[in-house]
């Protein structure tokens, strides 16, 4: 099964980009993908700014939904998002020291 998840270096590009959104209409053409050398000046969307922006991309996007299947995507993504609730809940080492020391 692992097997099926990993596409072949061949597709790791344009499944890197799928999954970050951007268009790849013109993956099937000759045409390059964004230069590497001015990550900047690239017309790609960025990349989600947290997990949990990650996961909703994940479960949105129509590639892995495609490949993957789409109970797979929901299951999958729904265990992360308990992961991601399950670990916000919980009260750090850090924030002990930085805010309970004090009473």
């Amino acid at each position: 099964m692992l097997g099926a998840i990993i596409a072949p270096p061949s597709r790791q590009r344009e499944c890197s980009y799928r999954f970050s959104q951007v268009s790849t209409a013109s993956t099937a053409s000759s045409t390059p993908a964004p230069s590497a050398d001015t990550p900047y000046e690239t017309k790609a969307l960025p990349l989600p700014k947290s997990l949990r922006d990650a996961v909703a991309a994940l479960k949105d996007d129509p590639f892995f939904r495609e490949k993957l299947g789409t109970e797979f995507v929901d299951y999958y993504t729904h265990i992360k998002n308990a992961e991601i609730d399950r670990f916000l809940s919980e009260v750090t080492d850090w924030e002990h020291r930085e805010y309970f020391e004090m009473f």
